[in-house]
């Protein structure tokens, strides 16, 4: 991958994406024990995960309807700010009904940067550059996830969950900082041309037959992602298995090391031998790896089927989103983005919902199997897929 080509607005972009990235996973992939120290109990603590979510299923359809009346700076802007207030709100949450309004509110201001910031660099790039270009952006984006995963447990340990929130907001005030960089401004103000799209031609894209199967997949994606990586995994290691928060969070920095390295490699790949190939790899192999981390118990292990379902998690996220916008009319792909987006959002929210449901009549293990089941009854309908 060559870096010629890419403007200075671009890698401040990117940037952007990291430090926010990296604010997220301070603390995400050990919420659901601190949810538990509040007070939630069972679905409870699903729903404390889920609420970033909730709100982020409503926005991000309309996010894309935003960026074509007002351009890509304005609505990156505004959400870099909820989230920083949403991350400052959650450090002093004392019971899971707060937790979930200040993830929520958080929430809202994800689809305004990530959505429309997604939508940006797709239109940015001519078809045969746009899968290294997302790749790249994603890439570096989910490095944050890297040193936020890996750090999470020693900060979390030394500096207690609230002031990991705290922590976080002053990542992402960085970011807000930053995005005033005249670059960005410049790249990124006006609304983008020819991309206005009335209500009547949404449906057009509602109904596009490989925007919904792609969506589908993102779904079981992130059911399992967030569902049994995010939520169940988390308590069953430091429960059943016994791990510190601290290895808890190296853990999830080896799938962050793998989900950066796949981001960086896969959209490479799609550009030269298409995008459905790359997304069949991801759902199969991703089943297979989920359903072998049901008995996996030392730490090495553990580790590194998590690193490789980083990488073949990536190569769902990453073809996904350039199938979805390749799918519809140049005019059409903020919505269609917005569409790929909602549908991994439900993912979000209801897989914590349904893997805590299933963990308290099933067990465990049932969670892993569900998940890994919703991958495989994907792999048919992607098969039909046309590029």
């Amino acid at each position: 991958m060559t870096l010629k080509g890419y403007s200075a607005g671009f890698f401040i972009l990117c940037a952007l994406g990291l430090l926010t990235m990296f604010s997220v996973m301070l603390v995400n992939p050990l919420l659901s024990i601190f949810a538990k120290e509040i007070g939630a109990a069972g679905v409870w603590i699903g729903l404390s995960v889920a609420g970033y979510w909730v709100s982020r299923v409503l926005l991000e359809v309309p996010s894309g309807l935003i960026s074509s009346r007002f351009g890509y700076y304005k609505p990156m802007t505004v959400g870099l700010a909820l989230t920083v207030v949403g991350n400052a709100l959650c450090a002093y949450a004392t019971n899971p009904v707060q937790l979930i309004l200040a993830r929520a509110l958080m929430g809202m201001g994800a689809p305004l940067f990530f959505a429309v910031s997604m939508t940006f660099i797709v239109n940015l790039f001519e078809a045969e550059k746009r899968g290294s270009a997302l790749g790249l952006f994603q890439g570096i984006e989910f490095m944050g996830t890297i040193l936020g995963s890996a750090l999470s447990g020693y900060l979390i340990t030394g500096f207690g969950f609230r002031g990991g929130f705290l922590l976080s907001a002053g990542l992402v005030a960085v970011a807000l900082a930053l995005i005033l960089i005249p670059n960005v401004r410049k790249d990124a103000g006006d609304p983008p041309k020819g991309s206005s799209i009335d209500l009547s031609s949404i449906m057009d894209v509602f109904t596009n037959r490989t925007l919904l199967i792609v969506s589908s997949a993102t779904f079981a994606e992130f059911v399992m992602s967030t569902g049994v990586i995010y939520t169940i995994f988390p308590l069953y290691a430091n429960e059943q298995l016994g791990y510190s928060l601290t290895a808890i969070g190296l853990i999830m920095g080896a799938r962050s090391v793998g989900f950066v390295v796949s981001m960086l490699v896969m959209g490479s790949i799609s550009d030269r031998i298409g995008r459905k190939p790359v997304l069949l790899f991801g759902l199969a192999s991703t089943a297979v790896l989920v359903t072998a981390l049901n008995f996996t118990t030392s730490f090495p292990a553990i580790a590194a089927v998590i690193l490789l379902i980083g990488v073949t998690t990536g190569a769902i996220w990453i073809v996904c989103p350039v199938l979805a916008a390749e799918a519809v009319d140049s005019s059409q792909r903020g919505a269609a983005i917005g569409t790929y987006r909602t549908f991994f959002d439900l993912g979000s929210v209801l897989g914590p919902i349904m893997t805590t449901a299933i963990m308290g009549v099933y067990g465990v293990a049932a969670c892993f199997y569900v998940s890994a089941a919703l991958l495989v009854v994907n792999i048919i309908p992607s098969l039909r897929i046309r590029e």
